[in-house]
């Protein structure tokens, strides 16, 4: 059975900050992966690759809120993950001096085997634990770095 994949976190971080790492290439490469394409116009498509699968995951920028949220729907070509939609928004959090961003990720097949959809769960909630410390510190971690040998 899947559902929604939902995280929440409050940052210590202000909303151009967070939405600089979540909507522009430096920033994805900087928490997520570092072979990340993405262009930060409406109707383009982002592109992600990691370490050990030739797959590139494809988003097609859906919506762009300068300091607000952004929202990707994918369009291949990872098994099971196309025409779902992810979800990045930003907004006050009820600590003065931090922000929140919650992420989703919505719209899975009910087909999805249990196993791999909790352990994708598990890294995004890793991948947000990495987008939470980049934004706080401006030290670079992506959750998956370069490959040797790799042209991001």
């Amino acid at each position: 059975m899947t559902g929604d994949i939902l995280h929440a976190v409050e940052v210590h971080a202000d909303p151009h900050t967070l939405f600089e790492a979540i909507a522009t290439q430096p920033g994805q490469r900087a928490f997520w992966t570092a072979d990340a394409i993405v262009p930060p116009s409406l109707g383009s498509i982002a592109e992600f690759g990691f370490p050990g699968t030739p797959a590139r995951l494809k988003m097609r920028v859906e919506r762009l809120e300068p300091d607000r949220l952004l929202a990707w729907k994918c369009e291949g070509e990872f098994p099971y993950w196309t025409g779902t939609s992810v979800t990045w928004e930003i907004s006050p959090a009820p600590t003065a001096g931090e922000t929140t961003v919650l992420f989703s990720q919505t719209g899975w097949a009910a087909d999805y085997p249990p196993l791999d959809f909790a352990h994708v769960n598990f890294t995004w909630g890793q991948i947000v634990g990495r987008l939470k410390a980049y934004a706080e510190s401006g030290q670079p971690q992506p959750y998956f770095p370069a490959s040797v040998g790799a042209g991001a």
